[in-house]
């Protein structure tokens, strides 16, 4: 199976005093349709019992940081 290039952009640049970050979110859900998914997707990031996510962190120029907040510093 040949694996499709996904691509995401990094944000725009902005002009106030604090810089502008994509933040992305990866997690893989078994769902019926893609509405479930992100609904049950939702609801994992909304759970305060849940385990602190992975999130890549992508400046304006694409730089992109992996960042674990499960792991203290």
């Amino acid at each position: 199976m040949r694996k499709k290039k996904f691509t995401i952009e990094p944000p725009p640049r902005e002009s106030g005093p604090e810089r502008l970050y994509r933040v992305v979110y990866i997690i893989d859900v078994n769902a019926a349709d893609p509405k479930e998914a992100a609904g049950f997707t939702h609801q994992i990031m909304t759970d305060p019992d849940s385990l602190p996510p992975v999130l890549h962190v992508i400046d304006e120029v694409g730089k992109s940081v992996k960042i674990d907040l499960s792991k203290e510093d």
